[in-house]
This record gives C-alpha cells, structure tokens and sequence, in this order.
C-alpha cells in the first residue's frame, strides 16, 4: 500500500545489543537529548538474552514458545519447512591444532547430506539445518550454544539425543574447522501484530520476527546487519515508511556483532555513528521516536547478558507510554 498517512506514526528503533557494562548515555549527545522514560525487563525468566526473545518481548509478546529460533531464522531467509520439521542453527568455526575453537569461519555453500536433511548457507559462519520429520525428537536433544567458544575444544559442543545429530557433527568436523550445531526449533505460531507495521532490518531473525508476526517487511538496499550497513538509506527508508504506516520498526545489528567479535572500540564508533547520523534524522521527522536495546553485548566476553533495558522516548511530546512491554 503506497497511500500516504497524514497523522504521526510511531517510528521504533531498536539497536541490537547497545548496552554493555561501559556504555554511558552521555557518550551519545543525541540518544542524550532523548528522555528516559523507564527500564525494561526484556528477557523473560527462564529465557537466554537472545534477540528474537527480547524483541518479542519489547514488542508486546508474552506468550513466546522457547524452541523456534531456528524456524524464525528460516521464515527470515524463505527457507521451506513443514510441520514436522527440526530445524538447527549451524555455526561455523575455524580450529587450531589441539582441535580447539579459534574464530567464526565463513559458511560452505554447499554441504552433501543423508537423505531428509537439507543444508542453507546464511550470512558469513551462520547456516541453517532442516531434518525432515524430526520435529518429534526435540525434547530429548542437548546442545550447546557457541556463545565464547573462542578457546574452547569442539567436543564441548557435540549433540547428543539424537543419532542423526552425531552424525552430522562427526561429518562437518574436520582438522581445520567445525560446525556447531544448536538452538534446535520447530514450526510455532504467534498472535499477529496488533497494528499495521513495517519493518525495516539486515537480518534474517528480524526478518522472520517480521513474517511471524504478519508485519510488511521492506527490503533495503545495503542493509547488512553489520557495522557496514547503509545506515542512511535505512534511515531514509524508515523515514519514508511512516508516512505509510502507523507503526515503523527499524532494526540496527552492528553493536552486536562487534561485541561478538569482542571489539569495544569498534563497537562504539558504530553507536557514535548511529547517534550522528539517523537519530537526529529520526527525531526531527515530527513522529514519535522509541529507542531500545534488546539486550546487553558485552564486548570484553562476547557474550550476551541479562540485564534491564533502557527505553528512550523523543519526537512528539507525550507522556510515559504504558504499551510498551518489558
């Protein structure tokens, strides 16, 4: 629908992992002219800090089944599955000698496999695996994510419950690298989204996050889900949607990887870079402006981490909004 709105719209920034233990507001001159409004609790208990929880939830879901975060990766990347399907995240890892974890390694791009297990190659280490009528198997697997493998012994992070895991892990191990098999998934519905939105994103979650729940995702030329992103014409992009739409969510990634690749420095020059370059794009657009991290990224570990988030408010004047969860 390209029919233009007259009324203010609701632009919703999230910047995936902002928050570390070193991260000051003051650091950021523009986030710094926004109001605090509150904190958010946006991992749920019994949940990791992982984005497609935390976006959820700062998205208003409460209800959030704790297996599909590989069928949401998929959803995002138009991968097939059907019902009964286990899907699995995939992360490639470089290995020193000792059979030790020593970096993220570039993804094959094709994989040959047993009959009913079928192999994507996402972006950079990720891919994906979807086992054909093995949705009925995973209550009974263990695996481990690769959060901090740095330096650790691949065999830390082998399956077990199911033979067919074993089998694929033996069989993407190699002396020089290996694949990490995890977050095990199967296909899961959620209520759609109560508005009409947009999103704009790099990613293949927040893409999936955006099909779940019947959102209108608009593809961006650029947008990488890294430090390289087009941050202007996803501004632009975000700009131009909410003359369209009620509700705009724009999704920035690259703090979060960059706190993966445990590089503070980089880290902040990118949220220095966003401060300087969309939010006062954002702000002075006359829409109401909500900004959040999903999450802490914590570039001394790499790791994520459990901790409340802060929400922002700017643009319009109004007072503290009650439907924003967390």
């Amino acid at each position: 629908m390209n029919q233009e709105r007259s009324s203010m719209s609701t632009i919703y920034c999230i910047i995936d992992g902002m928050t570390d233990p070193s991260f000051r507001t003051e650091d950021y001159p523009t986030l710094s002219s926004m109001r605090l409004d509150k904190y958010l609790e946006t991992t749920p208990e019994g949940y990791e800090p992982e984005s497609l929880t935390c976006i959820l939830r700062l998205l208003g879901v409460r209800d959030i089944p704790k297996k599909m975060r590989g069928y949401v990766e998929a959803l995002g990347a138009n991968i097939p599955v059907h019902p009964d399907d286990l899907i699995l995240r995939g992360s490639w890892f470089s290995l020193d000698g000792a059979g030790r974890c020593v970096a993220p390694v570039k993804a094959p791009k094709k994989w040959e496999l047993p009959a009913g297990v079928f192999y994507y190659r996402l972006e950079d280490y990720k891919s994906l695996l979807v086992l054909r009528q093995h949705a009925d198997e995973i209550d009974q697997l263990v695996t481990t994510p690769p959060y901090a493998s740095t330096g650790q012994p691949a065999e830390r992070f082998r399956p077990s419950g199911s033979s067919t895991l074993e089998e694929l892990y033996e069989m993407a191990l190699h002396k020089k690298k290996c694949m990490i098999l995890w977050g095990e998934s199967v296909p899961s519905r959620i209520a759609p989204f109560p508005e009409r939105a947009a999103v704009i994103c790099g990613t293949n979650i927040v893409r999936g996050i955006a099909k779940l729940l019947q959102m209108d995702l608009l593809h961006v030329k650029g947008a990488t889900g890294d430090v390289d992103t087009d941050l202007y014409t996803k501004t632009q992009e975000t700009l131009m949607a909410a003359k369209r739409y009620p509700f705009v969510l724009l999704h920035i990634n690259g703090a979060d990887e960059a706190a993966h690749r445990r590089d503070e420095k980089e880290k902040k020059a990118f949220l220095q870079k966003i401060d300087a370059e969309v939010l006062p794009a954002l702000l002075q657009s006359g829409h109401r402006i909500l900004l959040a991290s999903d999450h802490t990224s914590n570039p001394i570990n790499g790791q994520h981490e459990r901790d409340r988030q802060p929400l922002f408010i700017g643009g319009c004047k109004r007072g503290s909004d009650e439907s924003i969860n967390g």
